[in-house]
């Protein structure tokens, strides 16, 4: 039984003749004619698949965005498009709004730079007419002591002149001429009195005293009278230096 296997076991020759027949030395430099165009054409078919890989490999494949990506696109889109809205909503309403008020604003500036400009000038012109009022007050005050000074040398030369009369009348024994000389002699001292409290107070108060002691007293005594005039009339020369100016 076993020589059996080996013998089917080996090999026929005769049956390996026969697969594999042989070929004649002159139809292989046809083959390989035939064959060379064909393998000059698929050349490039070899070369494109022999790159194809290669630019596969180089290039990796794009991954598809993942879905935060897809929400920060959208996100950032929707951010662009209300910054350009609320950017256009904002000059809209600038121009619209503040644009009419920026304008007012400038007319207003320009009305306050004029109103100041002539607020400056009516404040020239008011201390133009302060000082002026001043000197004008001051001369007013000049002349009314002036004034005051003339009226009190009108009414000093008065009394000097009702007294000087009534002493020429009780010299010629005329007392009716004496009393009348005097009688307007006291009101004009009660006016001259101011003025002569300022320079001599005591004599201020002794002087309507005598006075009126001199005009009770010219019936029943002209001599006394006419001496007393005399000395009314000596106080009154010296306070002609003092109430009466230049």
């Amino acid at each position: 039984m076993n020589n059996d296997k080996e013998i089917q076991n080996e090999p026929h020759p005769a049956e390996d003749k026969t697969e594999t027949p042989q070929i004649p030395d002159q139809a292989e430099p046809q083959q390989t004619a035939a064959e060379e165009p064909q393998n000059s054409q698929f050349e490039p078919e070899s070369t494109i698949n022999k790159e194809g890989p290669k630019t596969k490999e180089e290039t990796p494949e794009k991954k598809p965005p993942s879905r935060f990506q897809r929400f920060l696109r959208k996100a950032l889109i929707i951010l662009g498009v209300a910054a350009v809205i609320f950017l256009a909503g904002f000059l809209t309403d600038h121009f619209v709004r503040y644009q009419p008020l920026s304008n007012t604003l400038n007319e207003t500036q320009v009305e306050l730079e004029q109103a100041n400009q002539t607020i400056s000038e009516l404040e020239v012109q008011n201390t133009q007419l302060t000082n002026a009022n001043r000197t004008a007050n001051n001369e007013i005050v000049a002349l009314e002591e002036e004034l005051a000074s003339v009226k009190a040398n009108a009414l000093f030369y008065q009394v000097l002149v009702d007294v000087n009369t009534a002493r020429i009348e009780l010299f010629m024994e005329d007392i009716e001429g004496a009393q009348a000389a005097l009688v307007n002699t006291q009101d004009n001292l009660e006016a001259l009195l101011p003025y002569i409290t300022e320079v001599d107070p005591e004599l201020a108060l002794s002087l309507p005293r005598r006075l009126d002691l001199i005009i009770s007293g010219l019936v029943r005594d002209p001599e006394t009278g006419l001496i007393d005039l005399e000395l009314f009339t000596k106080d009154l020369l010296e306070l002609e230096p003092l109430l009466v100016g230049d």
